[in-house]
């Protein structure tokens, strides 16, 4: 299937690349300055993550406190790492540290070493945290916002962090 996007690419040649505009909240102004767009991307992001939160201290006192479970005190070992680090998809673009999933599983060993060390200490290497959060076209106008879908490209070395702690 590569391929043949590949062969289409050949064959209509790469996408025109320009300035999009993007259309203010009312749908009623368009704009072209890059900082009043970048501020408008932001807008959706600010209403949904910054809202403030009513909690009910009360009522999290009420909740039963679950049993502990002690399977996640053991350590994944050898077998289980490479295991998770084989599912990887092959031929995936690399994460924002610019490594390859093909890279990471020709280095199981260097792998297993720094997922035990954030396992033991209880901490995470910056690697492991980063994402990137972007937005992609879906179809319809591109001035509105809504025909965007954002997404959050994780780093390879922690898409294997989390594979490991979920298995």
């Amino acid at each position: 299937m590569k391929g043949f996007y590949n062969e289409l690419k050949d064959v209509w040649g790469p996408k025109k690349k320009g300035r999009v505009h993007m259309k203010s909240t009312d749908g009623m102004e368009t704009f072209s300055d890059s900082k009043i767009i970048v501020a408008r991307w932001s807008e959706p992001f600010q209403k949904l993550l910054n809202v403030p939160g009513d909690i009910d201290h009360e009522a999290l006192d009420n909740i039963p406190e679950c049993i502990t479970k002690t399977c996640f005190d053991e350590i994944p070992t050898v077998e289980e790492m490479a295991r998770t680090i084989v599912c990887l998809k092959d031929g995936k673009a690399p994460g924002g540290d610019g490594i390859y999933a093909d890279v990471w599983k020709q280095s199981v060993q260097q792998t297993e070493s720094t997922n035990h060390q954030c396992l033991r200490g209880g901490f995470c290497t910056t690697s492991m945290e980063g994402c990137h959060h972007c937005n992609i076209y879906k179809k319809g106008d591109r001035t509105d916002y809504g025909n965007y879908r954002g997404i959050s490209l994780l780093l390879v070395a922690g898409k294997i962090f989390a594979r490991i702690l979920l298995n």
